[in-house]
């Protein structure tokens, strides 16, 4: 292929790769300042001595389900499996704990 095919090529395309990064760091920087307000708000919980199961498990989730799909395409690095694991873990943890605090376990 000669510089005006690959041109061409790249101009039919639809995505462009500048997009899509702009999306991913975007959608990183939103994480990142979410996961660091609920770590305030678990902060001022605890301060006050009141529970923090609710945002506790919101975090987890999050956590879980990002760390379950980069294992799934990252098979080589196991430790995205356990974070999975030990998130998942401490979501069902803290749906318990919840569930107690309302009275219904």
């Amino acid at each position: 292929m000669d510089k005006k095919d690959i041109l061409n090529k790249a101009r039919k395309e639809m995505s462009d790769e500048r997009e899509e990064q702009v999306r991913l760091t975007s959608f990183r920087i939103g994480w990142l300042s979410v996961s660091a307000i609920m770590i305030v708000l678990i902060g001022l919980r605890a301060y006050f001595n009141e529970s923090a199961s609710d945002i506790l498990m919101i975090l987890m989730a999050q956590t879980a389900a990002s760390s379950f799909y980069q294992y799934r395409l990252l098979e080589k690095n196991k430790g995205y499996l356990v974070a999975g694991i030990l998130s998942t873990l401490a979501v069902l943890l803290s749906f318990a704990t919840l569930l107690s605090n309302y009275g219904l376990y």
